[in-house]
């Protein structure tokens, strides 16, 4: 499974855990159901930078689900730059 996250085209930056829940809950959550499918989740190239509160918010309920393992061996991520990629992954561990 693809999700392509969307967000505001004039926000470059992603912070906060709230922010990262609810981006989960109202992008993700009702879509990723099989925790044993791959998931591909697509980053816009106009996010340069991601806070580690976001991403403790966004992945709080798969790691409860999946574990940090799960998160390795099923879930890619995909964005604009290999910084934002190394962000995301750098700070869920």
């Amino acid at each position: 499974m693809r999700i392509i996250l969307n967000f505001d085209k004039t926000t470059s930056r992603l912070s906060g855990n709230p922010y990262g829940k609810e981006v989960y809950h109202s992008q993700v959550e009702d879509k990723y159901t099989d925790y044993s499918e791959p998931l591909v989740l697509v980053f816009p190239d106009h996010i340069k930078r991601v806070a580690f509160s976001f991403v403790q918010g966004f992945f709080t309920d798969l790691v409860s689900k999946i574990g940090f393992e799960g998160i390795a061996n099923n879930i890619t991520i995909e964005a604009g730059s290999q910084k934002v990629i190394d962000q995301i992954i750098n700070r869920i561990e």
